[in-house]
């Protein structure tokens, strides 16, 4: 069914809530875990040397590992691919990796092994950002005069919890990308139109509407602070079954990444000042 403006904005209102309460916590500092030691459950970004002679005072960043799940949405109903989901992960990480690497504003370093309470710190700092992007991508958009001044004046944050990262990485910053990838098959297309219609015949006030698309968010985060210094997203339409923003092929993942690059320091809505 259909959900209003007021209660997406109600919704990410408080998300933004918890997420300020959720920074201000107090952080423990775990101990990176020895260089051979494996991280499971996450997509892990490689990270070969720049393609490009840094700047003087290039930035070292460290891309952290793709948070990125591909859905398909059949008759039977939602379900996550993993399969499909890996080869996003791989493709969007590789994406990253290699726009950073021709960008000589950033050194590129390596991902160090994390493990243990260290890995579930760096989870939690993905949710975080996740429940961040919501904010930014509802509420400044959508949320009014109230939420204009965010547009020149950006001060969200995910709080200190990361400054190990930096000790262990040896990073200034972390790139953080996550999102999701929904594939309506042509029978679920087919089922929600003919509810609609039958809906429509019947005089019902209902719509079933469609869950397909893609929709990916991007950030630099300051690994010493936890605020956020760039951020931007990229939202795509699928029709039947097809996207033209399909983030498993390596090619169309790189062109996502590397648009959403493209301006910066500025984004969509947002103007940032460089770092």
């Amino acid at each position: 069914m259909k959900t209003s403006p007021r209660a997406r904005l109600f919704a990410a209102t408080l998300a933004c809530l918890w997420a300020t309460v959720a920074v201000t916590q107090e952080q423990p500092v775990p101990t990176p875990a020895p260089a051979d030691a494996a991280t499971p459950g996450l997509t892990t970004v490689s990270a070969p040397e720049s393609l490009v002679t840094p700047i003087p005072g290039a930035k070292r960043i460290v891309v952290l590992p793709v948070e990125f799940t591909v859905y398909e949405d059949s008759v039977a109903g939602l379900e996550a691919v993993p399969d499909w989901s890996e080869s996003a992960q791989y493709a969007l990480g590789d994406a990253a990796a290699k726009m950073l690497r021709l960008d000589n504003r950033f050194e590129i370093v390596a991902m160090p092994t994390i493990e243990g309470e260290a890995e579930g710190l760096l989870r939690e700092h993905v949710e975080l950002f996740k429940i961040v992007a919501d904010c930014v991508t509802e509420l400044i958009p959508y949320g009014g005069k109230a939420w204009k001044e965010k547009r020149t004046n950006f001060d969200y944050s995910l709080g200190p919890g990361l400054a190990f990262l930096a000790d262990s990485a040896q990073a200034d910053y972390a790139f953080f990308l996550a999102g999701t990838q929904i594939k309506q098959t042509v029978g679920s297309k087919f089922m929600q139109a003919l509810a609609n219609f039958t809906a429509e015949a019947r005089g019902d006030d209902y719509e079933m509407s469609g869950s397909s698309g893609t929709d990916i968010v991007a950030g630099v985060v300051n690994l010493r602070s936890g605020d956020l210094a760039w951020f931007n997203w990229n939202q795509g339409g699928l029709g039947f079954g097809r996207s033209g923003n399909d983030v498993r092929d390596p090619a169309t993942a790189l062109a996502v990444v590397s648009k959403m690059f493209k301006k910066y320091p500025n984004s969509k809505l947002i103007t940032f000042k460089p770092f």
